[in-house]
C-alpha cells in the first residue's frame, strides 16, 4: 500500500511540472541556474529604431495569461556577452527605449517573455541595431582678433536641426588640454566672445555642437587667436630746461594706425607718484611752470582708439624751468668832474637790460631801462661816498641775482 501511495506522488508531480513546460537550463548571461517556461512565447519579431545615442524597440501585443513582461538583454563587439538592461514588468507595454548608447555603434539584442515566478521564455531571435554616427563637426568656424581685452569666435549654425547648443572649449596656445569655458544656447547662435582678457593674450578654441540629448559632435577645427596688444611704449622723450615759466616736452610720433592721444603724467619728485595733468594728440606739450629752476619729472604714454593704453616707461624725464640770469660784474666805478662811471660785464648773454641801485648820501637810487653795460651818475654829490650794484633782466623778466656792490666816491 505504502508503494503505490510513493508511486502515486511521483505521477503528480510529473504531471505537474509538464503542464507547466518549465525546464531547468544554464542562462548564459549569468551562472545561476535558470527556470525556462517553454509553454511562453518566444520573442521573434521585434523592429527597432535608432538615433545616435537610442534605440526603441516595439513588438506585437502579447496578452497571453501566462505573461508578466519581459526581459531585454544586450551585447556589443566590445562587449559579447549578453546582460540583462531591462526588465519591462507591464505585458501589455508593447515598446522599449534603450538609451545612452555611443553614437555610430553596432548593438545585438535579444528579448524573452516571462511569467509571473520570473520564469522566461526560450530565447527569441537575435536581432541587429546600430546607433547613428554623432553629429558632424560645425563646417565653418572663425576667430576674430586684434580685438581689446576679448577675441571673438563665430561660426555657421550647425545644418542639423538636432542641435540644442555649443560648447565652447579653451587651451593655452602651448598646451593640448580643453576646458569647456562657456555654452551656448540655441542652433541659430552663431558667435561667442571670451572677455576680460589681458592684453596680446594668445587661446587656442574649439567648438562642439550639442544635441538635444546630450551628445556631442566632433570638435571644429583649432582655432588660434590673440587679444588685442597695447599700443607701443612712447621714446625719446624730452623736457626742456631753458624755456621761462613751462616745460616744453617733446617726444617721437610713432606711425599707429589705433593712434588716439597721449596721456601727459608729472611729479615734483622723482619718489612721488605720477599724476594725469593733460591729454593732447600733439606730440608735444608746455606745462606752463611758475618760477624759475623749478624741476618737474614727466612719462608719456599712448592711448589708442580702443582705449587701451601703452606701458608706462619705467623711469620718468627731468625737466626744469629757466633759472635767473647770472649776475653781472662791474669792472669800473670812477670818479669824474661829471659824476661817476660805472661798467659792467655780463655773466651770461641772456641780458636785454639793466637795473643799477645805488646806496648812500640822503637817499638810495635806482635806475632802470638802462640798455648798455655802463652808467654815469651825474646826481652824485661831492664829498659823498656811494655803493654799486647791477642787475641784468633778460627777455622774460626774469631778474639775477645783484652783483657785488662796489664803492666809488665824488
Amino acid at each position: 500500500m505504502k508503494k503505490f501511495h510513493l508511486s502515486l506522488c511521483l505521477s503528480v508531480l510529473i504531471l505537474l511540472f509538464s503542464a507547466c513546460s518549465v525546464s531547468q537550463v544554464s542562462n548564459t548571461e549569468s551562472s545561476k541556474e535558470v527556470l525556462i517556461n517553454e509553454s511562453l512565447p518566444k520573442m521573434d519579431d521585434v523592429k527597432t529604431l535608432s538615433d545616435m545615442s537610442n534605440i526603441a524597440f516595439e513588438w506585437e501585443p502579447l496578452y497571453d495569461d501566462n505573461i508578466q513582461g519581459f526581459y531585454l538583454y544586450r551585447s556589443s563587439d566590445e562587449d559579447p556577452q549578453f546582460k540583462l538592461v531591462a526588465t519591462i514588468k507591464d505585458k501589455f507595454q508593447t515598446h522599449y527605449v534603450d538609451t545612452n548608447l555611443k553614437p555610430n555603434t553596432k548593438y545585438y539584442y535579444k528579448m524573452r517573455s516571462f511569467d509571473n515566478q520570473g520564469h522566461p521564455s526560450e530565447d527569441g531571435k537575435i536581432f541587429e541595431a546600430s546607433t547613428m554616427p554623432r553629429l558632424e563637426a560645425i563646417p565653418f568656424v572663425q576667430a576674430i582678433t586684434n580685438l581689446p581685452n576679448r577675441i571673438k569666435l563665430i561660426w555657421r549654425p550647425h545644418p542639423d536641426l538636432r542641435v540644442n547648443s555649443y560648447i565652447i572649449e579653451r587651451s593655452k596656445s602651448n598646451e593640448d588640454n580643453f576646458k569647456k569655458i562657456a555654452e551656448v544656447k540655441n542652433r541659430l547662435s552663431a558667435e561667442y566672445i571670451d572677455k576680460d582678457l589681458k592684453p596680446n593674450e594668445n587661446f587656442n578654441y574649439q567648438i562642439i555642437a550639442v544635441s538635444f540629448d546630450g551628445i556631442k559632435s566632433e570638435p571644429s577645427q583649432v582655432l588660434n587667436s590673440t587679444s588685442k596688444a597695447l599700443p607701443p611704449e612712447v621714446q625719446n622723450l624730452n623736457a626742456s630746461s631753458d624755456a621761462s615759466n613751462k616745460i616744453i616736452l617733446t617726444w617721437d610720433a610713432p606711425a599707429y594706425k589705433d593712434f588716439s592721444y597721449y596721456k601727459v603724467y608729472s611729479t615734483s619728485s622723482s619718489f612721488l607718484p605720477y599724476t594725469l595733468i593733460a591729454k593732447t594728440d600733439k606730440n608735444s606739450y608746455e606745462d606752463l611752470v611758475e618760477g624759475s629752476d623749478e624741476t618737474k619729472y614727466y612719462k608719456v604714454t599712448m592711448v589708442d582708439v580702443d582705449g587701451l593704453e601703452s606701458p608706462m616707461p619705467k623711469n620718468g624725464v627731468e625737466g626744469k624751468t629757466l633759472g635767473i640770469p647770472s649776475s653781472p660784474s662791474i669792472i669800473l666805478a670812477q670818479s669824474t668832474p661829471e659824476g661817476i662811471n660805472l661798467e659792467w660785464i655780463d655773466g651770461d648773454s641772456r641780458a636785454v637790460e639793466y637795473e643799477v641801485r645805488r646806496y648812500g648820501g640822503e637817499q638810495n637810487a635806482i635806475f632802470k631801462g638802462i640798455k648798455e653795460k655802463q652808467l654815469k651818475d651825474i646826481k652824485a654829490l661831492p664829498g659823498v661816498e656811494y655803493s654799486y650794484e647791477v642787475i641784468a633782466i633778460d627777455s622774460a623778466g626774469l631778474r639775477s641775482e645783484p652783483s657785488k656792490r662796489v664803492k666809488a666816491a665824488q
